[in-house]
């Protein structure tokens, strides 16, 4: 073996590695939802003729799995070059060799994470998330913000979008209206040290982490040099930059019951070799604001897409909820153009998906948020929603094979990845250590492995330093509704498994006043009442 001058390299240091076969990598991605988001983002650039593109986030707020995310145009990664970007096409042959490489890295760009953008009006669910917590504002207090069509903030006279004023309005009414002289006030209320408190723990300050590609570092003004303009712009969602992928995620932690849960893209990690299989934990970041704070947040976003700017997302058949964004350029940088979006969530109880849509420098009919990325929104969630079974208003399942689920062995696994594991199963899990639940092993489970559940059962989880079980009592069910037991042994932690298929309980199994182990499973009989 020789150098590049071809004296002879010694090998007595080199050693003999053996080839090792690589890890099989299951990502969080779904392909239909991907091809949804693709194709429905696709037709919107072209529709909305938007010159600098657009990108789709698909979001699984309560364990931060992205389901899908996309960018157009798009390209080949077999074939990079073979696509010329959007909005050079025309000058493409005056560009110089270093304009073509800057505007094709551009191009190669995934926006959802590397480019920041104002995310404009989207914004102020995070303001309105703010107020609420901090009780400053209620939902719905009449008189308590007027709009004139503008607000004198200093010597500047900031506009609200809309020429006609909006006049007095409560907290929902100025979020349906997307008034911006609202949330200044608003903003003047919380104040600068609050607002950027806040703004620390959704993670807008920081690069998101995990297993997703470093973003680009927020920009943000120095809380010192926060002055009563840059107070007003920012509660409004204008004059700093944030990345998609970091709004996503924010607005997800405020319909998730206000917890923080980093955003993932890698579901589980197989060894090729031995089939053995590292489930890839759900990263619970921090509670950021109350249960109570985010139902009022979803309702009101619920009115958005009802009686508001985001009339354009409804879906028929599903409570959906959103926000519009339109984000001008600033001064000098007028050939940027607008950004139009829209943040939609669905169902508004027990929230399972969140779509953010980012349309830039729309040139069509119009650049509104509502109006260009709203119906995108609601086209991705009208397949998205029926492809995850999540049932229309009023609809039922009743059949057992989509109700009842098979609980899966997960002893031997640390506490994070079988509450992971079962959460997916579609069960509720309870369990009391002090010990982090990243390094505490399960031991033992109630109800036990292979117990068939209704979905939203609880399972009780132990380890070795926390195994204290709790004895409770079973309560009388016989001539109640199937409702009605339900709900009664939920109350008393206890689950239940049915026999029959309409009418009352007439028998159970143990029976009443005998005392059990919570979790314990209750079987009962029903049958409706014979006619004489």
């Amino acid at each position: 073996m020789q150098d590049v001058k071809k004296n002879q390299i010694s090998d007595e240091t080199e050693q003999y590695v053996p080839v090792e076969n690589g890890s099989n990598l299951y990502l969080t991605i779904d392909l239909t939802i991907q091809q949804i988001v693709e194709k429905y983002l696709k037709q919107a650039v072209e529709e909305n003729s938007c010159s600098g593109g657009g990108n789709v986030i698909v979001m699984n707020p309560q364990n931060g799995e992205i389901l899908g995310m996309a960018t157009y145009p798009n390209y080949n990664l077999n074939d990079p070059y073979a696509v010329e970007p959007t909005g050079a096409k025309d000058i493409w042959e005056t560009y110089t060799t270093e304009q073509k490489t800057e505007a094709y890295h551009k191009l190669w760009l995934n926006k959802s994470v590397s480019q920041l953008y104002e995310p404009g009006s989207t914004f102020k669910i995070i303001t309105s998330a703010i107020a609420l917590e901090e009780n400053l504002v209620q939902t719905d207090t009449e008189g308590d913000f007027m709009c004139t069509g503008s607000y004198q903030v200093e010597d500047y006279d900031i506009h609200c979008w809309r020429a006609e004023p909006h006049g007095s309005q409560n907290l929902r009414q100025a979020l349906c209206n997307s008034c911006n002289p609202a949330f200044m006030q608003l903003g003047q209320r919380i104040g600068a040290s609050t607002l950027y408190k806040y703004y620390e723990a959704f993670g807008l300050f920081d690069s998101i982490g995990s297993d997703i590609a470093k973003t680009y570092d927020s920009v943000f003004h120095k809380l010192e040099n926060v002055g009563k303009v840059e107070l007003a712009t920012i509660s409004f969602g204008q004059r700093f930059e944030i990345s998609p992928l970091q709004l996503a995620t924010a607005v997800s932690s405020v319909v998730n019951n206000g917890k923080l849960v980093e955003p993932k893209i890698v579901k589980q990690i197989e060894n090729s070799d031995t089939g053995v299989i590292e489930m890839e934990e759900n990263k619970e970041v921090r509670q950021i604001v109350s249960k109570e704070t985010s139902e009022k947040i979803k309702n009101m976003m619920q009115s958005v897409v009802v009686e508001g700017t985001g009339k354009r997302a409804a879906v028929q058949g599903y409570t959906i909820g959103g926000k519009s964004g339109t984000s001008e350029p600033m001064s000098g940088n007028e050939e940027a153009g607008y950004v139009a979006s829209f943040i939609a969530i669905s169902p508004i109880e027990n929230t399972q998906v969140v779509v953010l849509t980012v349309l830039y420098d729309p040139e069509g009919e119009t650049y509104q948020g509502g109006q260009t990325a709203g119906p995108v929104a609601a086209n991705i969630l009208s397949e998205v929603l029926p492809y995850l079974g999540i049932n229309k208003d009023g609809e039922n399942v009743t059949t057992k094979e989509k109700t009842t689920v098979t609980v899966p062995n997960i002893s031997s696994k640390t506490v994070a990845s079988a509450k992971q594991i079962l959460q997916e199963y579609g069960f509720n899990v309870n369990v009391n250590i002090k010990e982090s639940e990243n390094t505490s092993i399960v031991t033992d489970q109630m109800p036990k492995p292979g117990t068939v559940l209704e979905k939203g059962a609880d399972i009780y989880l132990y380890t070795a330093e926390n195994d204290n079980r709790i004895s409770v009592q079973v309560p009388t069910l016989t001539g109640l509704t199937i409702t009605e037991a339900r709900q009664k042994l939920k109350a008393n932690k206890l689950n239940i498994k049915i026999e029959g298929e309409d009418g009352n309980v007439v028998s159970q199994e143990p029976q009443a006043e005998k005392s059990v182990e919570e979790g314990t499973v209750i079987n009962v009989v029903i049958q409706k009442e014979k006619e004489s």
